[in-house]
């Protein structure tokens, strides 16, 4: 079963988050929200682009591997609105 383990704000950090897992040696998908019809409404419901999902058996793992991966590459987050 696949669990989602991560919600990306765009597409380069999508394919940036999968392919950095795929080094580690943990398959991803990088699940997209959007479809055409819907015009940017599920981003705004959803709270991002899309989900990478792994395999629930690597889900711990590989959170762990972003969570490193994001606090090292903090220039390719997205700015976020300060309150």
């Amino acid at each position: 079963m696949l669990k989602s383990v991560y919600v990306a704000p765009d597409e380069f950090i999508a394919i940036t988050i999968k392919e950095m897992l795929a080094g580690n040696n943990i398959k991803a998908i990088a699940r997209r929200f959007e479809t055409s019809w819907l015009d940017g409404l599920p981003k705004i419901m959803k709270g991002g682009w899309g989900d990478i999902v792994v395999d629930e058996k690597d889900a711990q793992l590989a959170e762990q591997y972003i969570k490193e991966f994001l606090q090292e590459h903090e220039e390719i987050q997205p700015d976020t609105p300060e309150e």
